[in-house]
């Protein structure tokens, strides 16, 4: 399983390619730490477009994934769930990933043990 965490600096449009369905959620800040709240519908497997306020984001998948950025202030980070990484620093959001490359590592899901991949792409220049 993968998670991808969004940080979006102001309103924005993604472009999600799925194979299975996807729930996002938004973490909104407590004294505690966060809550997830589920953003929209679930995602039906295929492209959908989203919009996303300014905040933080999140979704897990079981298999590859491409997020493309249409416009606004989208970084997003990918690792293995695991549930035991703490939220990622989004200054800290790998190049690699920016420049729409393919993201895995760590542990997997299911027998054989692959870990999902996701390709990240900015539609725009502004966009990153």
């Amino acid at each position: 399983m993968r998670q991808v965490n969004m940080y979006v600096d102001k309103p924005s449009c993604i472009e999600l390619h799925v194979r299975e369905k996807v729930r996002i959620d938004r973490l909104t800040p407590t004294a505690d730490g966060h809550v997830a709240e589920r953003h929209g519908a679930l995602l039906a497997p295929g492209v959908t477009q989203v919009q996303l306020d300014k905040g933080r984001y999140y979704f897990r998948t079981l298999d590859d994934a491409q997020l493309r950025v249409l416009t606004g202030g989208v970084q997003v980070t990918s690792m293995p769930a695991s549930g035991k990484n703490p939220w990622p620093d989004p200054r800290a959001t790998d190049p690699a990933s920016r420049a729409g490359l393919a993201v895995a590592g760590g542990e997997g899901h299911g027998p054989c043990g692959r870990v999902p991949t996701l390709r990240v792409e900015y539609a725009t220049a502004g966009a990153r």
